[in-house]
């Protein structure tokens, strides 16, 4: 056992990944619900999905066998089945009630999984899978799979989609706002070529026979080689020079008449017969040649094809490709060549699971890979059935939270447990974790071609200080929390269990961060928003849910205590300044971050109440312009209709800061919506403790119960489960409600400074946040401690 994880009976990948193969994990309990299949000429590749504890919707694996071998990919499907009979029969119930999806897919829970295959290999070993795993075999149509894969992993995956030269590595790109039509090179052992007009819409337009297997086959029979990867590995050292015939061998110089350099290939393999040359030559040598020559050649194709059919967009996928830069950078040279620039390769870190994806994807009645329109309002996620937070109109028209979440879903990519990275590959495979909601933009956030929504603030890529800074932050952070819990001011967390979980989260978090110092494009692109992401993900992932819960209940309780006083004393000031002083408070409550080192230590012994939190504050006009938005709050023209309020920490920073300044909004008419994180992250108030909390001060103050009962206030969960938030990514509950608001409100750090600091609205919108970061100062240009008070409006936006 690793901390929850149970690595007895661990079973090594069928296919050698440079030093080291993937360790798959089938006795770790959780049942396994839906396999699917995509065997091809050369390679075996299965996707299957888990429900258990630790993923909440059920969870998506993918690994690989070399087809030659498909016994042991058999093998591998067997023992997943096994896992099911292995689990005792409360646990298997337990699982499938944790995953609707799942259930849904498969029918009967208490039936074997339904075995979903595609590929050549699906017609030619459906007798050996039916027979040896004695499961339903259902094939279905290798290229349809092909696009439904394709079209889900770019919709759901982030940083799916990248670029690749080798000046520019791996540049990420979100093709989502515009995705039709495209074409896909799907490069296997031979190569189809598809246009994709539309979902479901599609006809194979041209491929060719010198694919993956040409490249494979001529390298055995030259060099001996059995092993695709270490055919791979050979191109990494060799000098296609001194077998090729470069145009320099020709003319002695460029062709610049023609737009040839002398280091271009003229003829694939032509300088053997060349008198003049070595007849001496490496298998490395050769192995470059060759991939340069099927590569090229594929790119050409490719780029004629998108010219005869009108495509500006080409996406390469394939397993031929696995994330082998040379091979990138052949296809993304090819087609920068022919279109003169005007075209860029696509490459997906999936590529060569989009047959296994779609073939999982193609019958799920629960899950879709088609967008869909919001779902009924009905209560936030993890929410009770009945709260006093939601309006009767609203309880009349919820439904079953099971009848929703058969609606549709959405899934995060999960590195806790990431697969070894192969030496010849850029970056690692995650799981997919499937969330159990839809995941919808705000409505009001502007992400268009001529103004691309990106949540991080900081591309820790192009700011190598900023990236050494966050990593040694994180570490510091990481070996801080376990000497938080061994001291005790974690209540909750000191018990021994818990100890030797979170000695398990600290080493499986410093080992992401290691790789992340050598490979910075491991898990995509490297953000502030990632790495605290993956650390949420690293705690749930050995079991710690919530390692601040008793913190938070704590600190809530204390601030309960003087929101009374509070409220009497705003309530007693004129307007203007009543608003001024609220706004002031959200930042002065959001001074109490555990996230932040230098106030962790003041936390934990008590050293910080609001007025010193708010003496610590120094309000730059540079960042400040709250003057701004009390004039036009306190405008006797102004009311808003509807406010998305998106909270942050709990205790002081909801209770005496954003619920007051909701209250505030709530007296002038205002039906506010609050959206808190749908599983703990930090010291962050979840909607579960922010339901309870309104529901506490509403025994307090009558402005506040009477909004509940109205159903004038309103609690949501976000979605999400970290510090940071991608408006793209958005519970469907909260996004139908917040359909009509006509001011959203971003308060914190994490929210409004690591992430959204450059986000733009339709509606007018209020950052509420406090510098406690050296750094992130230093990148906005500001200094420790400076609060941003950032006041926008479509009609006259002011850029800070």
């Amino acid at each position: 056992m690793f901390g929850a994880i149970n690595s007895s009976g661990a079973i090594i990948d069928g296919i050698k990944h440079g030093e080291a193969n993937d360790i798959l994990l089938p006795n770790q309990i959780e049942r396994v619900q839906k396999v699917a299949v995509d065997i091809g000429g050369s390679l075996a590749k299965v996707v299957y999905l888990t429900s258990g504890p630790r993923s909440q919707g059920g969870r998506l694996h993918f690994t690989a066998f070399e087809t030659d071998n498909v016994e042991k990919c058999v093998a591998f499907i067997r023992s997943l089945l096994e896992t099911n009979r292995g689990i005792d029969e409360p646990a298997a119930e337990a699982a499938a009630d944790n995953s609707d999806v799942a259930s849904e897919s498969s029918g009967d829970s208490s039936h074997e999984p339904i075995i979903m295959a595609t590929g050549g290999g699906a017609h030619r070993f459906r007798d050996l899978l039916s027979r040896e795993l004695g499961a339903e075999i259902r094939v279905e149509d290798e290229m349809e799979s092909l696009t439904t894969g394709l079209n889900f992993l770019i919709r759901e995956v982030a940083d799916e989609v990248f670029t690749y030269s080798e000046d520019r590595p791996m540049q990420f790109v979100d093709p989502t706002a515009d995705m039709f039509p495209y074409m896909l090179v799907n490069i296997g052992s031979g190569v189809s070529i598809l246009k994709v007009t539309g979902e479901g819409s599609y006809e194979r337009i041209s491929g060719t026979s010198l694919g993956g297997g040409t490249l494979w086959g001529l390298l055995n029979l030259l060099t001996g080689v059995q092993s695709f990867d270490a055919m791979l590995e050979m191109t990494k050292s060799g000098d296609n020079t001194k077998v090729d015939m470069m145009v320099g061998d020709i003319y002695g110089t460029n062709y610049s008449k023609i737009g040839l350099k002398a280091t271009n290939i003229a003829s694939s393999m032509g300088g053997v017969y060349r008198k003049t040359l070595d007849k001496h030559f490496d298998d490395t040598d050769i192995a470059r040649s060759l991939l340069y020559m099927v590569s090229n050649n594929i790119g050409q194709i490719a780029y004629l094809n998108a010219q005869l059919h009108g495509i500006r967009r080409i996406y390469f996928g394939g397993y031929f490709i696995r994330g082998h830069p040379l091979t990138m950078h052949t296809l993304s040279y090819a087609i920068n060549f022919w279109s003169k620039g005007q075209m860029s390769a696509l490459f997906l870190r999936h590529e060569g699971f989009l047959g296994a994806t779609g073939a999982f994807f193609k019958t799920d009645k629960a899950v879709s890979s088609e967008p869909l329109s919001p779902t009924p309002a009905i209560a936030p996620p993890h929410m009770p059935e009945s709260s006093a937070a939601e309006s009767p109109a609203i309880k009349g028209r919820r439904m079953s939270l099971k009848t929703r979440r058969a609606k549709a879903y959405s899934f995060t990519e999960n590195f806790s447990i990431a697969a070894a990275i192969a030496d010849n590959a850029v970056g690692a495979l995650g799981m997919l974790d499937c969330e159990p909601s839809r995941l919808m933009p705000l409505p009001q956030l502007i992400n268009t071609s001529s103004h691309p929504y990106q949540p991080d603030t900081v591309d820790l890529m192009t700011e190598p200080r900023q990236q050494v800074y966050w990593i040694s932050a994180m570490e510091n952070n990481t070996k801080g929390l376990l000497a938080l819990a061994k001291s005790g001011a974690l209540p909750g967390c000191s018990d021994t269990d818990s100890i030797q979980q979170l000695t398990s989260f600290v080493a499986l978090y410093l080992q992401h961060l290691q790789r992340l110092r050598e490979q910075p494009l491991a898990y995509g692109a490297m953000s502030v928003r990632a790495l605290l992401g993956l650390r949420e993900q690293c705690l749930h992932e050995v079991g710690l849910e919530d390692i601040f819960a008793g913190v938070k209940q704590r600190e809530t309780d204390a601030a309960l205590v003087v929101l009374p006083d509070l409220l009497k004393a705003t309530d007693k000031l004129e307007i203007v300044e009543r608003t001024r002083t609220l706004t002031h408070n959200v930042l002065a409550g959001n001074m109490f971050d555990w996230g932040s080192t230098d106030l962790r230590d003041a936390l934990a012994k008590g050293a910080l109440n609001l007025e010193r939190a708010r003496s610590r504050i120094s309000w730059s006009p540079e960042f400040d312009n709250s003057d701004a938005f009390v004039a036009k709050i306190t405008s006797s023209e102004t009311q808003y209709r509807r406010a998305v309020i998106f909270v942050d920490n709990s205790g002081a920073d909801v209770c005496l800061g954003v619920l007051p300044f909701a209250r505030l909004l709530l007296q002038q008419g205002t039906c506010v919506i609050l959206a808190a994180n749908t599983r703990p992250a930090l010291n962050d108030v979840t909607a579960r403790e922010l339901l309870q909390i309104v529901q506490r001060v509403g025994q307090m103050d009558q402005t506040i119960q009477i909004a509940v009962d109205q159903g004038m206030l309103l609690v949501y969960g976000t979605g999400s489960s970290g510090p940071c938030l991608d408006l793209r990514k958005l519970d469907a509950q909260l996004v139908s409600h917040a359909q009509d608001a006509d001011l959203v409100v971003i308060v914190g750090m994490g929210r409004a400074i690591h992430s959204n600091y450059r986000a733009q609205f339709s509606c007018d919108s209020l950052k509420l946040a406090v510098f406690k970061n050296q750094m992130a100062a230093d990148a906005a240009g500001a200094q420790i401690y400076d609060a941003l008070c950032k006041y926008e409006s479509p009609e006259a936006t002011r850029l800070l």
